[in-house]
């Protein structure tokens, strides 16, 4: 929570504050939040590969120390060159390193019966940190000013990455256990019925990204963290452009993400009872809703609009990553979750630069956020075209297989013949 929140979050509430003071313009900031993206497109898959290899464990030790000492230094950073090396390369290499994809898939590992509620928990932390820790920073760079706000930030990313890195294992494997707390294979046929009747799937890579629901999954989900990144990072500029204060733009902020936490847990806890595609088309549908009651509906009740419209698309960001958990396995979910931010990445780095480009040469987000509404629905079609595949061959065999213990076969009907 701590973590993803003053980082992915917390960070555009420094945007005018350090804007001001070393004289910046929406474009130059902007590339800043940009570059940050750059450079998790490019370790983004690389991550991945890592994690499914040696585990999250030391990943989370060495993301987190870097990610924390490069808040240290950015807190004394003096120049626009400073700023760019410091959080678009060691605190954005950090953060991707130790928090987001790293924790998703350690917790992937360790649950298959109860992974939606564990991955749900885990994505309702996160949302916790935009509404929590941002109110917390925006108190710090009142009180304390954007510099000691920064120190301090950092010294806690560090005292909390510590015993995190210490208690967190990467996989029940390594403790001799099986994900959901099973026994070991060994120990009765009872135990492989059990796994046997979770239905796992198991995916390589390879078998994956050929498939058709991967790619427009991963359509969706570009779209859906593009056009929202360029928004959150130009946030409080928005906000300042439309004659809110800072203060009062943090409350909104925070009131966004604190909707996102019911919704990130209800939807998560629920996307196995209900097609997880359906829950994200009808997600982004509210969220076009939302995103044009800001330029369209003037006064607060645009802004109502607009904060249940954008959580909703923040609440449905945990059963993107649940569906892809479920449609290819635990094996290769690092891996596959890494490749797939290789593209959302770039996105992410033009929406930000885009939006800076509109703000500087019209005084105004209008256009960009008039393109960013009907984006929503182009996202919202793509996720309900992306219904199962079908099992690869080696985990059809696997499943028949089971039937001579008794197990429940899970249906391969209904997918889209991929």
């Amino acid at each position: 929570m701590f973590g993803n929140g003053s980082i992915s979050q917390g960070f555009p509430r420094f945007f005018t504050p350090i804007r001001s003071e070393l004289g910046l313009s929406y474009s130059q900031m902007s590339l800043v939040f940009s570059l940050a993206r750059a450079e998790g497109s490019a370790g983004g898959p690389l991550i991945g590969w890592v994690v499914d290899r040696f585990g999250a464990r030391p990943m989370i030790l060495a993301g987190g120390l870097m990610a924390g000492i490069g808040i240290i230094f950015l807190s004394r950073a003096n120049s626009y060159w400073e700023l760019l090396v410091l959080f678009s390369g060691l605190i954005s290499l950090g953060k991707s390193a130790g928090f987001g994809q790293t924790l998703m898939a350690a917790v992937n590992q360790w649950f298959i019966r109860r992974r939606s509620l564990a991955m749900s928990t885990l994505m309702t932390a996160f949302a916790g940190g935009g509404a929590f820790v941002v109110l917390v920073l925006d108190w710090g760079i009142r009180e304390l000013g954007w510099r000691d706000t920064l120190l301090w930030m950092g010294i806690l990313v560090i005292a909390m990455t510590l015993p995190a890195a210490y208690f967190i294992r990467s996989r029940p494997e390594d403790m001799g256990m099986r994900p959901d707390g099973d026994p070991p294979a060994d120990e009765g046929a009872g135990a492989g019925r059990r796994r046997a009747a979770s239905g796992e799937v198991s995916f390589s890579f390879r078998q994956a990204i050929l498939t058709r629901t991967y790619w427009l999954i991963m359509v969706g989900a570009i779209i859906r963290v593009s056009a929202t990144n360029g928004m959150l990072v130009h946030f409080f500029p928005i906000m300042e452009l439309r004659g809110v204060s800072n203060s009062e733009a943090s409350l909104w902020y925070a009131a966004m993400f604190f909707l996102g936490i019911p919704l990130r847990f209800v939807m998560g806890v629920t996307s196995d009872k209900f097609r997880g595609n359906v829950l994200l088309a009808v997600g982004m549908v509210l969220g076009a809703f939302g995103m044009g009651g800001l330029w369209v509906v003037p006064g607060v009740f645009g802004m109502l609009l607009f904060v249940v419209g954008i959580a909703v698309v923040e609440g449905i960001t945990s059963v993107n990553w649940l569906m892809l958990s479920d449609y290819y396995g635990r094996g290769r979910f690092a891996t596959l979750m890494g490749f797939m931010s290789l593209f959302m990445n770039i996105g992410m780095f033009a929406t930000p630069l885009a939006a800076g480009y509109v703000a500087d040469r019209t005084d105004s987000y209008f256009i960009f956020l008039a393109v960013c509404t009907p984006l929503y629905l182009v996202s919202a079609v793509a996720f309900l075209l992306s219904t199962r595949p079908n099992p690869p061959a080696s985990t059809r065999r696997r499943w028949i297989g089971t039937e001579t213990t008794g197990a429940a076969q899970p249906a391969a009907s209904g997918g889209d013949g991929n």
